[in-house]
């Protein structure tokens, strides 16, 4: 027994001894992955300041990333440090309009950075927006950009109008309960009455209507969401099963029905925090958020009907999975980005009563006074608003102040370096430029720029704010739907202030945001009445 008690000890013993040794070689090792470069500065990036930790390691941004802190933490960063600020070991994120066209213009040749990798779906397959090769995404935006141009774009308006007067019609049956003291339920909205209002949270309406207009004009129907107030839809069961059937007749298919919206939300602060992390970490965290990537990539079993007519320069159309990429691609950007920025300007014309009430006078001026029949649409024609000058600087100003993607969207220098602001970058450096900050930038925008208000965009030098202010970005990588993106605004915006008048849920809210790639208005609580009724 003592023998056996003796040989015991001596394994255990053994065993701790090389788990921690091989621990502590562990922790040197990474130590020094991490301070020798720091110390040989091969890129020449030490004399940029910023937080220590981001010198050193990715950790400091993916920290920020994964809490949805990204936008607000690297402005801080900025408003502490100055225009230049090194937010990782290799990239250095630069403040100024002369940087927004030095980074991002038609002529610099950087090129997307391994971030976006992590946005890659079905079997590795990148869209349009995911591609990092200029040649291989010239290919792929020459299919997709008959969809958006501005001849295509306008032929959609009638679409977008149905689904505005679906809109209108429940909320005028909502405020006619609100004005009788009336609170109830539709659908996932639940709405309360006082003062002859009706207060709930607009922001789940701009979602439903967002996406039912995106999934009639690319996927030939749409989600259903706006007629049942609920975010539910009906996919099919098997990606490789529904990539199977494209151009299949009559195909047999099993369907299940998902949270479209909320599988959306919760894969944007994922694909970020993943983007930042090395590439050899990513399948390991990947893992731990396996079930809410899979709800999201799921929507891509939908072929977008609209791309199905496309074809390259060769007269080569998409391939299966790049159809389901590109599809998923398009219902992201086409809906989730629109319905966050409407939700911001609402609120923004909400906390700002003289802002919302010009704005209803210059509306009223053009199409005569509110209060019309809803069933007959009361919703505001294209031809008749995109000359509003304000209606066009009150959409600019939420855009100005809520980027629904504010990131600095990391771009590779390129093979002989750059430079930006007069300061050379290396090779294989990466360098951004983040709207959110951009946005926010004294020097452009004023001391007020953390102010609401669209009389600047008519009073302060518009040349200077339009050269500083890019919601779509700039350059080749430009957003391909903004065409489509400016009207919708343009009709949503339009035709809810000119038929209801809003105020803030409660004095003094906070507009509530998560950042993820895209800034996500977690709720907008407001009053609502008719106008003119």
């Amino acid at each position: 027994m003592e023998l056996a008690s003796f040989l015991q000890d001596v394994v255990v013993n053994n065993f701790t001894h090389d788990i921690a040794s091989l621990s502590v070689v562990l922790l040197v090792i990474m130590v020094l992955a991490h301070l020798v470069p720091y110390l040989s500065d091969p890129a020449g990036l030490r004399a940029y300041p910023g937080p220590s930790l981001a010198k050193l390691s990715k950790a400091w941004l993916a920290r920020i990333a994964y809490h949805g802190r990204v936008n607000a933490s690297v402005h801080e960063a900025h408003e502490k440090y100055g225009t230049f600020v090194r937010i990782s070991p290799i990239e250095v994120s630069i403040v100024h309009p002369e940087a927004l066209h030095q980074i991002y213009g038609h002529t610099t040749g950087t090129t997307k950075s391994d971030l976006y990798s992590a946005f890659t779906q079905f079997g590795g397959t990148p869209s349009v927006f995911g591609t990092r090769d200029r040649t291989e995404h010239a290919r792929k935006r020459k299919i997709m950009a008959h969809i958006f141009s501005l001849k295509s774009v306008v032929e959609f308006e009638p679409i977008i109008h149905s689904y505005q007067r679906v809109l209108v019609q429940k909320w005028d049956r909502i405020c006619e309960a609100g004005v009788r003291g009336n609170g109830g339920v539709e659908g996932s909205c639940v709405w309360r009455a006082g003062n002859e209002r009706a207060w709930f949270d607009c922001m789940r309406w701009f979602n439903y209507l967002a996406f039912d207009i995106i999934g009639d004009l690319a996927f030939g129907s749409s989600f259903g969401m706006l007629a049942a107030v609920r975010d539910s839809t009906q996919i099919v069961t098997s990606q490789k099963a529904a990539m199977d059937a494209y151009g299949v007749q009559d195909a047999k298919l099993e369907y299940k029905t998902i949270s479209a919206v909320e599988a959306i939300n919760s894969a944007s602060s994922i694909g970020v925090f993943l983007g930042i992390l090395p590439l050899w970490l990513r399948p390991i965290v990947s893992r731990f958020f396996a079930a809410k990537m899979k709800a999201r990539s799921s929507l891509g079993s939908m072929a977008a009907t609209a791309l199905l007519e496309g074809r390259d320069e060769q007269d080569r159309p998409l391939g299966k999975k790049e159809l389901s990429a590109e599809s998923l691609s398009l219902l992201v950007a086409g809906s989730d980005t629109t319905a966050n920025s409407t939700g911001a300007i609402t609120y923004f014309l909400a906390q700002n009563p003289n802002v919302q009430a010009k704005l209803q006078e210059a509306l009223d001026q053009v199409l005569g006074p509110p209060g019309g029949d809803s069933d007959n649409g009361d919703t505001a024609p294209y031809s008749k608003i995109k000359n509003i000058e304000y209606l066009q600087d009150v959409i600019n100003e939420g855009l100005r102040l809520h980027s629904t993607v504010g990131i600095g969207l990391p771009r590779v220098v390129p093979e002989g370096g750059i430079t930006v602001l007069g300061k050379t970058f290396a090779s294989g450096t990466v360098i951004s430029c983040p709207l959110y900050a951009l946005h926010r930038l004294p020097s452009v925008w004023g001391n007020d720029a953390d102010v609401f208000n669209p009389d600047r965009w008519s009073k302060g030098d518009r040349a200077t704010m339009l050269k500083a202010f890019a919601p779509f970005s700039i350059g080749p990588r430009a957003c391909l739907g903004r065409n489509l993106a400016n009207m919708e605004l343009l009709i949503f915006i339009a035709t809810i202030f000119h038929r209801y008048d809003f105020v803030l849920g409660t004095p003094g809210q906070k507009l509530e945001v998560h950042d993820g790639f895209i800034r996500k208005p977690l709720g907008v609580s407001v009053g609502v009445k008719r106008r003119g009724a």
